[in-house]
Order: structure tokens, then C-alpha cells, then sequence
């Protein structure tokens, strides 16, 4: 597809819905490029669709949290999913997707390396990256930690990948909160410092 063809059919489907929705193909198509020309010519004032792989983890957050999917998507003047197009070069580079970094009314459960505390919990990560690449069995705690490590991740996006459940996810916070390896900021204030999109 041509910049052209790009511009023609994001006009197309603002015209139609107000909001610009990829297929996933064309998603997974978008340059770095493409993404910063949309952004440019759209993003200030025009919204977007979220791409399919984050529709299934939003319906799975809908069903196994209704409480946090309230939080994110109910009450807004737009249908859920609906968000800002400046997002899409965070949505599109990150591999985790759209992050739940901003609930207002129920607690964040989301984490990045900066929140893993001291010399000491960088200690044990090495050894849990370790175990990882012996090939032996992580407990969920050990997990989340390498997680965070590799990339930001947010608790509903760590349960969803690894099919875990999400009682068992915050258990994992708990305990490395515990264990002071981890620094839980549960407010969405306090987060926004931590964002890098």
C-alpha cells in the first residue's frame, strides 16, 4: 500500500465513523514511517479504532475484570475502544499494546524496570533470567519479574499472555512487593511519570 492509498482510505473511514479502524493486515503493514505521517496529519484531531489483537485482550479484560474494563471504557462519550491517534506509534512499537497505566477508580497494576528496586532485586533477576534460558520452570513471581524487566507491562496484559489468572497476577505483585523488589505505584498520577509513550 502506497502513502497514498493510506491517507485515501484513513479519509474513507473517517468520513463513514469519525474514527479511523485498520484491519489488522493493514496494521501489521504500518512502517514507522507510515505511522509518523499519520500521526502528523491526523493525530492532534482525529481518533482511532484499537487494532484487533488489543480488541481480544480488552473483551478477555471485559470478562475476567469488569471492575478495571468499567474503569477504562465505561462512561466516555465514545464506544469503548475508540482512543487518541497520537497513541498509535506507542500501540504500534510496543509489542505489549495498549497499557492499562491509567485507571482512576480501582488500583494500576502497572510496572516497568524502573520499578524493580535495588541492586539487590537485580541480583535475582539475573538469576531468574538465568533459570529462564536453563529452561527451568518460573514461579509466577519470578515471571512477572522478568517481564517487567524485558518491557512496561501492566498485571491484565501479563495474565492474558501467560493465562494466568488475575487474582494468581496480583498475588505475584504482593509477593514482590513484599520481598521489596518491587515498587507498586497504584495511582495513575504517580505512574505518568513512568510512561514512556
Amino acid at each position: 500500500m502506497t502513502e497514498q492509498d493510506l491517507l485515501e482510505y484513513c479519509e474513507d473511514s473517517i468520513a463513514h465513523q469519525n474514527y479511523i479502524q485498520f484491519p489488522e493486515d493493514l496494521f501489521n503493514a504500518l512502517t514507522a514511517e507510515m505511522v509518523s505521517l499519520l500521526v502528523k496529519k491526523y493525530g492532534n484531531t482525529n481518533m482511532m479504532m484499537l487494532p484487533e489483537k488489543d480488541l481480544r485482550f480488552f473483551e478477555w479484560v471485559k470478562n475476567n475484570d469488569p471492575e478495571v474494563w468499567n474503569d477504562l471504557w465505561a462512561g466516555d462519550d465514545l464506544p469503548p475502544y475508540i482512543v487518541s491517534l497520537t497513541l498509535l506509534p506507542a500501540i504500534k512499537t510496543k509489542a505489549r499494546g495498549f497499557p492499562i497505566c491509567d485507571l482512576l477508580d480501582t488500583d494500576n497494576y502497572y510496572f516497568s524496570e524502573a520499578h524493580i528496586t535495588d541492586k539487590e532485586s537485580e541480583i535475582l533477576l539475573e538469576s531468574v533470567k538465568k533459570r529462564f534460558m536453563d529452561n527451568k520452570t518460573l514461579t509466577t513471581p519470578q515471571l512477572l519479574l522478568l517481564e517487567i524487566s524485558l518491557a512496561p507491562i501492566d498485571i491484565w496484559r501479563f495474565a492474558f499472555n501467560h493465562k494466568i489468572d488475575i487474582d494468581e497476577a496480583k498475588a505475584a505483585v504482593l509477593a514482590l512487593v513484599n520481598d521489596e523488589v518491587l515498587v507498586h505505584l497504584k495511582d495513575a498520577e504517580h505512574l505518568a511519570h513512568f510512561l514512556d509513550f
